[in-house]
């Protein structure tokens, strides 16, 4: 019988999270392969994910680390300010990237761009195996390694099975993990829209009853927008034509970018949180929406994975350094009380915020309106919200300071 092709770790998943990781992992000296049902190769700009992701200030130092920053900085948008408020009511929240220091909040990256540049640094990696076309069928752990099975027959081995594929994850549901499912009855429409005034870097969100809006600031006058209300909701508003649904956007932010046209398509994304019970099982590990899929009023779904590719990569840097089993239960369960409180608590925070402001009771909307307000006079207060956006709070991982562990 020949022998199990075997790696240290293999990577479930090739979107976002799943090439960060991959990439993560590779830069510490680890044999690694990832598999994909996609071809794992660079696609053109009108081919692919027409959306766009907010990078932290402590997601744009892992970029900085595994060395594909310098592709993606020309093109990055900079979150300078974001102005947060609610639809008819006057309080508002202003957050000012100077109050802080002098590096921006963030930037916003285009998806294809960003996996394209991940896809050529590892594709220029000799320690990185690409499989594409290809799905997990099954796994199995033992003693020293885990034998992974996929979709045409073929199995490799492992130390430690990383599953980074998504909220429908097959790694989740091969490894028994039970998970909390919450649909909000919402969807996104996400699309492009330039516009007749500069954002001058501004990222704006308001709250309806229905879900939030937020612009994010693209290059030239020009935002990427997430547009959350009730399904039922954003069923008539695909019926408009795109002058008439460009107008109705502007209006939900009361026209301060002007006159606005749609770029490109508009596509639809149901809301649903998930948040699996456990995000480690015997020799594996799970990153991203994989582990937890939040709802997009804050921005920080695809932040929060990297916060766990960057815990996972320092703890088994740590248990290769100490000469240690790199997917033993030790290892893992390190990795997991390191994201534990950190993901619990975005979870619940996004959940919380989308209860809040979805709720129509008078009393309810009033507190929120002399909320954002009280917050935009209590700078230590508002300081803390901002520091917690950039990703910047706490005990961070040497990733998230730019450097490899």
């Amino acid at each position: 019988m020949n022998k199990k092709l075997s790696f240290d770790c293999i990577v479930i998943g090739g979107g976002l999270s799943g090439l960060t990781a991959t990439l993560a992992l590779s830069k510490i000296g680890l044999s690694v392969a990832i598999i994909d049902k996609t071809s794992l190769k660079m696609v053109k700009k009108n081919e692919g994910d027409q959306r766009t992701t907010a990078v932290s200030a402590s997601g744009k130092k892992i970029f900085e680390a595994l060395d594909v920053w310098d592709s993606l900085k020309e093109d990055a948008e900079p979150i300078l300010d974001i102005v947060v408020s609610e639809k008819g009511k006057r309080g508002h929240l202003n957050f000012d990237h100077q109050t802080v220091g002098t590096e921006p909040m963030g930037h916003i990256l285009d998806n294809i761009q960003l996996k394209n540049s991940l896809i050529s640094s590892i594709r220029s990696q000799k320690n990185i195996q690409l499989f594409p076309f290809k799905s997990l069928n099954n796994f199995f752990p033992d003693t020293g390694a885990v034998t992974v099975d996929l979709n045409d027959g073929t199995s490799y081995e492992a130390a430690l099975l990383v599953a980074a594929d998504g909220r429908n994850s097959a790694g989740r549901r091969i490894a028994k993990i039970k998970d909390t499912n919450i649909n909000y009855n919402q969807s996104s429409i996400v699309f492009t829209v330039s516009h007749e005034k500069p954002h001058k870097g501004t990222a704006y969100e308001q709250f309806t009853t229905g879900g939030p809006i937020a612009f994010l600031p693209m290059r030239g006058n020009q935002s990427s927008v997430v547009w959350s209300e009730d399904t039922e909701v954003v069923k008539s508003l695909m019926q408009l034509d795109d002058k008439d649904f460009a107008a109705a956007a502007s209006y939900r932010l009361n026209d301060c970018l002007g006159e606005m046209a749609i770029i490109g398509q508009r596509k639809i994304f149901p809301l649903k949180l998930n948040y699996a019970d456990t995000i480690i099982a015997d020799r594996f590990a799970m990153v991203g929406d994989a582990a937890h899929g939040l709802h997009p009023i804050a921005g920080q779904g695809f932040n929060l994975g990297l916060r766990d590719i960057a815990n996972l990569t320092e703890e088994i840097s740590k248990a290769r350094r100490l000469g240690l089993d790199i997917g033993s239960f030790e290892t893992l369960r390190s990795y997991q009380a390191t994201r534990r409180l950190d993901n619990f608590s975005l979870v619940a925070a996004t959940d919380g915020l989308n209860r809040i402001f979805s709720n129509s009771n008078k009393i309810v909307r009033s507190i929120r309106s002399n909320g954002l307000d009280v917050i935009n006079t209590i700078d230590p207060l508002k300081n803390l919200f901002m520091e917690l956006a950039m990703g910047e709070v706490g005990s961070l991982p040497v990733l998230l300071k730019g450097k490899l562990p």
